[in-house]
């Protein structure tokens, strides 16, 4: 049992690490910022793929040229930088686009303005759990099994202790 109890433990670690970084990845959430995955290259290198970055809603009178900004296209979240702001709308491009898009992204179509600092990488680990919720029930078994042989030594000791004082049974 104690190299059961051993695996266990170490099991337990790198699950209490790996939804430390899920939590960390959404905390931005209560103070208005929603992470999104950088899916594809358009934005580098300023974001680069497998990055989270984050934005916030704002009034439209505070989108200006050179922003980054999310909105949504043929139901998908795009994330560019506006090159042109227009009473229809505005001009956007990724980073690593030669041309502007061909359209025009209405102001009711735009989620938010990106923040500045993105963080890398951690997208790949948020994407395959997201697209592996079959995990979680693996780190809830890891995580009961552990409190479970936990406590059945201090469920053992306590029975222990109150079967027998002095020889008499309590």
């Amino acid at each position: 049992m104690g190299f059961l109890k051993k695996v266990i433990s170490i099991l337990s670690y790198i699950s209490y690490l790996l939804i430390g970084f899920y939590v960390v990845v959404e905390i931005p959430i209560l103070f208005g910022y929603h992470p999104l995955i950088m899916l594809s290259g358009s934005m580098s290198p300023t974001y680069k793929v497998g990055s989270v970055v984050y934005y916030h809603q704002v009034d439209k009178e505070e989108i200006k040229e050179g922003d980054v900004i999310t909105f949504v296209r043929n139901n998908n979240y795009v994330t560019h930088r506006v090159v042109e702001v227009g009473d229809d709308g505005l001009r956007t491009q990724g980073d690593a686009n030669k041309v502007a898009d061909d359209f025009v992204v209405k102001y009711e179509d735009v989620e938010g303005k990106v923040a500045k600092y993105p963080l890398l990488f951690i997208g790949y680990y948020i994407d395959f759990v997201n697209k592996h919720l079959y995990l979680l029930g693996v780190i809830v078994l890891i995580l009961l099994s552990e409190f479970l042989l936990s406590n059945v030594e201090v469920f053992d000791i306590n029975m222990k202790k109150g079967v027998e004082k002095n020889g008499k049974k309590e």
